[in-house]
């Protein structure tokens, strides 16, 4: 019995010694000096923004629709581990003291990020309505309120494993959560409240009830527990090795047109395998989609001829960046090694499927910048993609391939 008392805190112990584990080396290399000139730089234009807003500025949608977000998308931490279906399952009436704890470390991570959230919010808030920041600790209270009702609800619908009806009581808590946020920031019809907090009693009561007899679903929960660790360990795995790391790998076959580009040859096998490597897996051909329709899509709605350089240079860069773990991506494996071929035509192949990956994306930022701009803001941010390009993989790359060989 006492043995499963400190399972929780046995746990955690291990959870935070593999976060500093690999967050050491997160914050000593680049991307914390990317993350500072970005967070200067988007305080610098957000600022700047606000200050054009008026009272007609929908407010109450705004941080309704952001703020109702993040109070629905409530995970549950459980720390759980696969052999735990095995060995825990029998104990499971006795470690109730257990998923409390983890609904009290999900509503500590997320809290924090409510903080920082509606702590950005404030100066629009302030502008718009008027009100100062004198709301800002009550309305801090409120959101934490609901954050803790949404942990709950969603710990009892993950004990029912049925996929429509988690999307619909993620819709429900959602537009609840909206309604409710953007009554708290306009302050209108003051009845409005009293029938959502019955509806949350309300739905409180149907959860609570409909999943009083019903067992947890350990299948369900160790694999949301894996996605979530699979995901920090992905992004840690752009700093340093991750052998816990597991990924995914999809065929694609209509991109196979690509590789006909790349001449038969021995010269070209790297070449080929990172290629291959780029499409078919999901962790980097994602990230390139991802990044490149977020960066696309801020330099859409961008206005300013250095604001819009930036954000092509800053995204080239992230996706560049985030690229490069990509050439140990078959270090494990040992059939590459039975190439009769150089580590230096190794790097000089990666080096090749690197720079057509950024380039691409430089010619995408470009067209979207000539679409909704002119043809010559799109000019000027196609060539100052390419020179940065061509800078990053001729002199930034080699270094730190370098590097990253030392370390391994």
């Amino acid at each position: 019995m006492k043995q499963i008392e400190n399972l929780w805190k046995e746990r955690l112990q291990l959870y935070l010694y593999e976060l500093r584990k690999y967050l050491k080396y997160i914050f000593n290399d680049h991307l914390l000096f990317v993350v500072i000139f970005s967070l200067g730089a988007g305080a610098y234009y957000y600022s700047g923004w606000v200050k054009t807003i008026d009272e007609g500025f929908p407010i109450g949608w705004v941080m309704g629709i952001v703020l109702g977000i993040l109070v629905t998308v409530s995970p549950i931490y459980t720390l759980l581990k696969e052999a735990d279906k095995v060995y825990l399952l029998p104990v499971e009436m006795k470690l109730k003291q257990y998923f409390k704890n983890a609904i009290v470390l999900s509503f500590m991570i997320q809290a924090y990020i409510l903080l920082m959230v509606l702590a950005v919010c404030m100066p629009m808030y302030a502008k718009v309505t008027g009100n100062g920041f004198k709301s800002f600790f009550l309305m801090l209270l409120v959101l934490f309120i609901i954050k803790i009702w949404n942990l709950i609800l969603h710990w009892d619908v993950l004990k029912i494993q049925d996929r429509r009806l988690s999307i619909l009581d993620w819709m429900i808590r959602l537009f609840l959560n909206i309604v409710f946020v953007y009554f708290m920031i306009e302050m209108k019809w003051p009845w409005i409240f009293g029938l959502l907090i019955i509806a949350y009693l309300i739905l409180y009561v149907l959860y609570h009830q409909s999943v009083k007899e019903k067992t947890l679903k350990w299948d369900l929960l160790i694999d949301k527990e894996q996605k979530r660790l699979n995901s920090f360990y992905r992004f840690a795995n752009l700093f340093t090795d991750v052998p816990k790391l597991k990924g995914e790998v999809k065929r694609r076959k209509w991109l196979d047109p690509i590789f006909n580009t790349i001449k038969y040859g021995q010269k070209n096998t790297y070449t080929y395998l990172f290629a291959r490597t780029f499409i078919r897996s999901s962790e980097y051909f994602g990230l390139f989609i991802r990044l490149t329709i977020i960066g696309g899509a801020i330099l859409y709605f961008s206005n300013q001829i250095y604001l819009l350089i930036g954000v092509a240079l800053l995204f080239i860069y992230l996706t560049g960046f985030q690229l490069l773990p990509m050439i140990r991506y078959h270090e494990l494996k040992i059939w590459h090694y039975l190439y009769p071929l150089s580590q230096t035509l190794k790097e000089l192949s990666f080096l090749r499927v690197l720079t057509v990956c950024i380039f691409i994306q430089t010619i995408i930022f470009s067209v979207i910048v000539l679409i909704s701009h002119t043809w010559e803001t799109g000019l000027i941010v196609l060539v100052a993609g390419c020179v940065f390009s061509i800078l990053f993989v001729k002199g930034y790359v080699p270094s730190r391939l370098r590097k990253m060989s030392q370390r391994h």
